[in-house]
């Protein structure tokens, strides 16, 4: 489990059909530029797609666990999140940054 504290980043891995993957970008692509950036805590988000279409990965950073609990309790955030998971329900994992590498 992340630290409570500090910074988590949470991986949502969203398996999807090869013919449903844009329009699940789309709507999480929407949550990401119109929803999180208001929230308390959220630092940014970054949507990954599968290249052969099969999923939808959403990596977004959050300055803590208390933070993202907030937000996902939201009832708005929720409704907000619906259209999305009717498509594709994502396994997720909260993770705490070990290690980050660049080059010098």
């Amino acid at each position: 489990m992340a630290d409570a504290t500090g910074p988590v980043v949470v991986i949502s891995i969203f398996p999807v059909t090869p013919d449903r993957q844009a329009e699940l970008l789309a709507l999480l692509d929407a949550n990401a530029r119109d929803v999180l950036p208001h929230r308390p805590g959220f630092i940014a988000a970054r949507l990954l797609t599968a290249t052969d279409g099969t999923a939808v990965v959403n990596y977004a950073e959050w300055e803590s666990e208390q933070a993202l609990r907030d937000t996902m309790a939201d009832p708005a955030v929720r409704a907000n999140m619906t259209p999305a998971w009717a498509i594709a329900r994502p396994v997720v994992h909260h993770c705490s940054i070990s290690s980050t590498h660049r080059p010098d």
